[in-house]
């Protein structure tokens, strides 16, 4: 066990790989530490309209699902929609934790009968295999629906902790060459608060070959509570090329894009654009890669940095 220090590079040894997860980002302007802005990403929840295809991904994934009960005649329901459903606030909360979906009542009779929908709007927070978490009916504005689903959310993963897939242990081998990872910016104040910011060197940890630099010990204790949320997917190479030619070439700070609850970084602008286009695709497939060879990876809109 890895004891919480802030001396200079303590190693994180870990394992296992992040399941994309049903959040994007859009594009967003940070102030870097030296005065200068460079695009960011912020989180927006993506809501499903297929129940039985959301339900899939949230047992894939070991995640609530989250289901809005609405219709196209309802008032209430696009009130909820704009005030609630797409708000920065509920994808920063959420997003990354659940899969969420929505359910047109005229469309989709059998789950409304299933789950004995008689008001809408209404809202569930179900486990994996379809057990109520949380419900609401009716209208609810952001400050009643967000702290209701946060518990249900919070509850559900204080019951059900995350295992490490054992199949993906290695050791790390200590004396392997080491690269700083995302050139010395830190991982977590990027994900936290859309921030190019250089960590310090007594602040870090190391994540398979790289070591990643964090600008406080809080920081790197929360990084070293759960590192894959925060470092780059495929260990940081360009998906585009490893996707495509099987070549294993380093991304670029310069061309990084946040999509799907991961950062995925591209050795040129052209490969970003690629990415941008069919950001699913390549997402799926660099996916595939790390759960072939078990890479330590992970943490549409862009984050062209300096």
């Amino acid at each position: 066990m890895i004891r919480s220090t802030s001396t200079a590079s303590p190693f994180c040894q870990l394992a296992g790989v992040l399941a994309l997860l049903g959040t994007m980002w859009s594009a967003d302007v940070a102030t870097a530490a030296d005065g200068s802005s460079r695009v960011v990403g912020k989180r927006v929840l993506v809501w499903h309209t297929d129940f039985d295809k959301a339900r899939a991904e949230a047992q894939r994934l070991g995640v609530p699902l989250l289901v809005h009960f609405h219709a196209s005649w309802c008032g209430p329901c696009r009130q909820m929609e704009r005030d609630v459903l797409t708000t920065r606030s509920l994808a920063s909360q959420l997003g990354g934790s659940v899969v969420a979906v929505k359910v047109d009542t005229d469309r989709a009779r059998r789950v409304t009968s299933r789950y004995r929908v008689r008001l809408l709007p209404t809202d569930l927070l179900v486990t994996p295999g379809g057990k109520q978490l949380v419900r609401t009916e009716g209208y609810q504005g952001l400050a009643s629906y967000l702290p209701k689903m946060t518990r249900g959310v919070t509850a559900y993963r204080a019951a059900h902790p995350k295992k490490p897939v054992a199949s993906a242990k290695r050791a790390v081998d200590v004396t392997a060459p080491v690269a700083l990872g995302l050139s010395g910016f830190s991982p977590v104040t990027l994900w936290t608060r859309t921030k190019w910011q250089r960590g310090e060197k007594r602040f870090s940890c190391r994540v398979g070959r790289e070591v990643y630099h964090l600008v406080s010990a809080a920081e790197l204790e929360r990084f070293r509570r759960d590192p894959l949320r925060f470092v780059p997917r495929l260990g940081g190479q360009d998906a585009v090329e490893r996707v495509e030619t099987g070549r294993s070439v380093s991304g670029s700070i310069r061309h990084a894009v946040f999509y799907d609850g991961g950062l995925y970084l591209f050795g040129n602008a052209a490969n970003l654009a690629r990415f941008r286009s069919s950001p699913t695709l390549y997402a799926v497939a660099a996916g595939s890669v790390d759960n072939k060879e078990s890479r330590v990876s992970d943490p549409v809109g862009s984050a062209s940095s300096p």
